[in-house]
């Protein structure tokens, strides 16, 4: 992560653009990670964590030293001692035991609501993110059936307004910053396959370093 957001000293043409590769490294980074806790991979999923273009792109964050404890840990899960059908079965038993609601005590429910208030599901974060997503025009493709205040919904959001250069994009990461902590060290705790809870730790160093960054005063957007 220190390479892709270290801002060296220079002229205005090169900062801007150190600020703009920045930026397109944390819209894939929140890109992939939304789809990572939306669902549970599919089998051509699978083959490609395991030796096609997604096997290239952990490969990649794995060079980042706040990356790759997690990325070992997804890789790990992504056992060779299994074939592809038997490996994709094991995720999507996995995701429903985590995700899904029956995993009993394991179970994490990925919704803003679950971590704020009382705990209950829809109440007033589900709300206020579908406002969000009326106002900023965000329609969530894919047939992700969620309540507005899911995860991966919040990450795209997310990653969207830092795409556009949005200002509102501070807020969001203040807001994914009150509760994704708390979801990430649950299931890292929980996730025993370990896919993801080593994802969990690559979103929990994220949220952390554009904590830092925020209250340095450094963000996303272009300087003018």
């Amino acid at each position: 992560m220190n390479e892709i957001l270290r801002f060296d000293g220079g002229n205005q043409d090169q900062l801007a653009q150190q600020f703009e590769h920045s930026r397109r490294n944390r819209v894939l980074c929140l890109d992939w990670l939304a789809s990572v806790f939306a669902a549970p991979p599919s089998l051509d999923t699978v083959v490609s964590y395991r030796s096609c273009e997604l096997a290239i792109w952990l490969d990649q964050l794995a060079f980042d030293p706040a990356f790759s404890a997690g990325i070992a840990r997804m890789q790990a899960a992504l056992d060779p001692a299994h074939d592809d059908d038997t490996l994709t079965a094991r995720l999507g038993i996995a995701y429903g035991r985590l995700f899904s609601g029956i995993g009993g005590p394991d179970c994490i429910a990925p919704y803003e609501s679950a971590f704020r208030g009382d705990g209950r599901l829809f109440q007033v974060p589900t709300a206020e993110m579908e406002a969000l997503l009326l106002v900023h025009d965000v329609s969530i493709a894919g047939g992700l059936a969620e309540p507005a205040d899911h995860l991966s919904i919040e990450l795209t959001l997310m990653a969207r307004l830092i795409a556009a250069d949005h200002p509102a994009a501070r807020d969001m990461q203040l807001r994914i910053g009150r509760w994704v902590p708390d979801f990430c060290d649950t299931c890292i705790a929980r996730d025993h396959l370990g896919f993801w809870a080593g994802a969990a730790m690559v979103l929990a160093a994220i949220i952390d370093h554009d904590a830092r960054l925020m209250q340095a005063g450094v963000h996303y957007f272009i300087p003018a």
